[in-house]
């Protein structure tokens, strides 16, 4: 864990528990939350993606 995802992680949770993401983009630090268990990756097609925040990423952004 690096204070970076500590930002996001907070980011997500005060905006909504959710982040859209939509194009080609870089979700490298989304996927390093996943792979914190903070995030669930929910593929809404083939370009987009949705993050739904965990209880454990909730408990983590506190």
């Amino acid at each position: 864990m690096t204070p970076e995802d500590l930002v996001l992680i907070r980011d997500i949770v005060l905006n909504g528990r959710r982040k859209y993401t939509a194009g080609n983009i870089d979700r490298s630090r989304y996927e390093r939350l996943v792979e914190l268990g903070w995030l669930i990756p929910v593929i809404v097609n083939k370009t987009d993606v949705v993050y739904d925040a965990t209880d454990q990423g909730i408990a983590a952004a506190d």
